[in-house]
C-alpha cells in the first residue's frame, strides 16, 4: 500500500511541478502591496492543485455529487498532512495575508458544532438520495482513517484560502455579508473548470458548491475559519467513497 501509494504520490507531483512553479514565481514576484493579487494567485494554484487530481485518478466526480477517492487511505493522509503543511507554510511566507484570517469568533465548541451541523446538512441528505451503504464497500473503514485527515487537512487549506484570506480581504473593503456573499460566489466560480471541462457534469457540481460556499461563508463569518473547516470538511467526508 505504501509503495503504491508513493508512486501516486509521485506521479502528482511531477505531473504537477512545472505549473505550480510558475505560480510560486508569480506570488514571488508580485508586491505585497498588492494582496488582492496575491489572494487571487493562490486561488489559482489551489485550483491547480485540486483539479489536477482529476486526469490522475487521485479523485472522480459523479452527477449526483458523489465524489470517489483513490482507495489508498496513505495516499489521502499524506495529501491532507501536505495541505496543513502548505497552510503552516502560508504563515511564513505570506504574514499580510495571514493577518486577515478570523479563526475563531464567540465560543468554539458551539462554532465546531454549528460547523459539524451545517456539514450534515449538507452531506446527509446527499448520503442517503445516492444510497450508499458502508457496509457494502470492500475496505471502507481503513480507507475512513486516511480520508479524514484529507477532509479536514485538505478542506482546512481551502476555507484559509477562500474564507481566511478572501473573506478577511474583503471585510475590510465592504461589509461582511456581501464578503461572504462574494466568497460563497467566487468558491463556486473556481470550480467552473472542473465541472464544465476536466468533469464536464456541469451544474450540479456548481450548485452544491455554491450552496457549500455559501453554508461556510457565513459559519466563518459567525464563528471563525475553524468552525467553516468543520463544516466543509463534514460535508465531504459524508459524500465520499473510495473508489
Amino acid at each position: 500500500m505504501i509503495e503504491e501509494g508513493l508512486s501516486l504520490l509521485i506521479d502528482y507531483g511531477t505531473y504537477l511541478l512545472p505549473g505550480f512553479t510558475l505560480c510560486a514565481l508569480w506570488f514571488w514576484l508580485t508586491p505585497k502591496t498588492q494582496p488582492g493579487l496575491r489572494i487571487a494567485i493562490l486561488l489559482l494554484t489551489f485550483v491547480l492543485l485540486r483539479d489536477v487530481m482529476t486526469p490522475l485518478r487521485l479523485w472522480s466526480l459523479s452527477g449526483d455529487v458523489q465524489i470517489g477517492f483513490v482507495a489508498n487511505p496513505f495516499v489521502l493522509a499524506v495529501l491532507g498532512a501536505l495541505s496543513l503543511a502548505i497552510v503552516a507554510a502560508l504563515a511564513r511566507i505570506a504574514p499580510q495575508l495571514w493577518q486577515l484570517v478570523v479563526w475563531r469568533k464567540g465560543n468554539l465548541a458551539a462554532g465546531l458544532a454549528l460547523g459539524v451541523a451545517a456539514g450534515c446538512a449538507l452531506g446527509v441528505p446527499l448520503r442517503f438520495n445516492q444510497g450508499i451503504g458502508v457496509g457494502e464497500i470492500a475496505g471502507y473503514w481503513p480507507w475512513l482513517m486516511g480520508m479524514i485527515v484529507l477532509a479536514y487537512g485538505g478542506n482546512a487549506l481551502e476555507e484559509v484560502l477562500f474564507r481566511g484570506f478572501l473573506q478577511g480581504h474583503l471585510e475590510h473593503h465592504t461589509s461582511a455579508i456581501r464578503a461572504a456573499l462574494i466568497s460563497a460566489v467566487a468558491f463556486s466560480a473556481c470550480h467552473s473548470f472542473l465541472a464544465l471541462s476536466v468533469t464536464r457534469i456541469g451544474w450540479p457540481i456548481l450548485l452544491f458548491t455554491l450552496l457549500e460556499g455559501l453554508v461556510c461563508a457565513f459559519v466563518r463569518m459567525r464563528y471563525g475559519v475553524i468552525a467553516a473547516t468543520a463544516a466543509h470538511g463534514t460535508a465531504i467526508l459524508l459524500i465520499a467513497v473510495p473508489m
